[in-house]
């Protein structure tokens, strides 16, 4: 009898023992399943920030400048010692991979130019399948400056900056390759910018301060009017003076074109001054001068496409970049030396890498 109930107990003993056990099993899985949920929910309510519209423009840029340079330096294995510059064309776009990505020491590698933006051009019987060929290098610049000058319309300013320059240079580049192949040399990429005859409606008296970049524009305008009065001046004193005049005119159409930007935000013109000093170097020797000129407007419209907001200003200021550097190095005196334009127009070279960012 006493060992029956003895038994009987250990029985009881082990069984609550065993519940418990599964009980507790239990309840630890929902402690478990409530810290994931609760993880979870913290997880879904502090999402990682999206990277901007300049981030993504200045990923994208650095990954094509790369992609464009692996398939430069292909090139320039296979090319014959008499064809295109290709070891200079990737030096320029391994820059551009560096100055749009200061962030990274070396720009992660992408696929070739090729596999990323393939030409609708068949390529040559003697190339192999996949192989790159210089038709599919242009399309690969013509992608690349498109899609830089496009984001450069309307990110922040500083990056607009070196991608607007940046763009610049391989439109350049891609004009001497098309030239080389053959082909027609692509035209401006930004479009001319278009006014109405109906002025706004001003103020009497307006400030500078209203709208960002507006001192700058100022300062274009009358850097257009200086040019225009310089080319008028070496005019007079030519032989031949055709294509002076025809410059002449092209600097006041601009000066024009930036005057319609201040009228449309109620700021006065700059209005032309009736004589600009020209020293006596200047006047014995015009060509340098006006190559300077040239080159310092190139200076003047990069910098105000790093300080103007989306709009017909930096609309205006791209379009002008994009003009006078190529003005600038495509007239007879004004290549420099090697023949290459410079890889970023407008830009001081000392600032290479860093070059994007508010501070650029």
């Amino acid at each position: 009898m006493t060992h029956s109930k003895a038994r009987s107990a250990s029985t009881g003993s082990g069984f609550k023992a065993a519940v418990w056990r599964v009980v507790r099993t239990v309840i630890l899985l929902l402690i478990l399943l409530l810290v994931a949920s609760i993880g979870l929910v913290i997880g879904r309510g502090s999402p990682e920030a999206e990277p901007s519209a300049s981030e993504l423009a200045l990923s994208e840029g650095t990954q094509a400048a790369q992609a464009l340079a692996e398939t430069a330096a292909f090139l320039e294995d296979a090319a014959p010692p008499a064809g295109p510059d290709y070891a200079a064309l990737a030096g320029m776009l391994r820059l551009h991979a560096i100055a749009l990505h200061p962030g990274a020491s070396s720009p992660e590698p992408t696929p070739s130019a090729f596999a990323a933006a393939p030409s609708s051009t068949p390529a040559s019987p003697s190339a192999s399948p996949g192989t790159p060929t210089p038709t599919d290098l242009l399309s690969g610049l013509r992608n690349s400056y498109t899609g830089a000058f496009e984001a450069a319309a309307v990110v922040d300013a500083g990056p607009a900056r070196v991608l607007a320059s940046a763009a610049t240079a391989q439109w350049l580049r891609s004009r001497t390759l098309a030239a080389s192949l053959g082909e027609e040399p692509p035209a401006i990429p930004v479009p001319e910018i278009q006014y109405d005859d109906d002025a706004p409606t001003c103020p009497p008296e307006t400030t500078l301060t209203a709208v960002s970049g507006l001192a700058g524009a100022r300062t274009a305008v009358l850097a257009e009017q200086r040019a225009a009065y310089a080319y008028e001046v070496v005019a007079a004193r030519s032989a031949d003076p055709a294509q002076l005049l025809q410059r002449m005119a092209q600097h006041e159409a601009a000066a024009a074109v930036g005057s319609a930007v201040l009228t449309r935000h109620c700021v006065a013109e700059p209005l032309p001054a009736a004589a600009y000093a020209l020293d006596k170097v200047f006047l014995a020797d015009p060509g340098p001068a006006l190559r300077d000129l040239e080159e310092s407007l190139v200076g003047t419209y990069a910098d105000l496409v790093g300080m103007s907001g989306r709009g017909p200003l930096r609309d205006w200021a791209l379009r002008q970049l994009v003009g006078t550097a190529q003005y600038s190095f495509e007239s007879a005196d004004s290549v420099p030396a090697g023949g290459e334009p410079e890889a970023f127009p407008g830009i001081n070279p000392d600032q290479y890498p860093q070059l994007s960012g508010p501070g650029s």
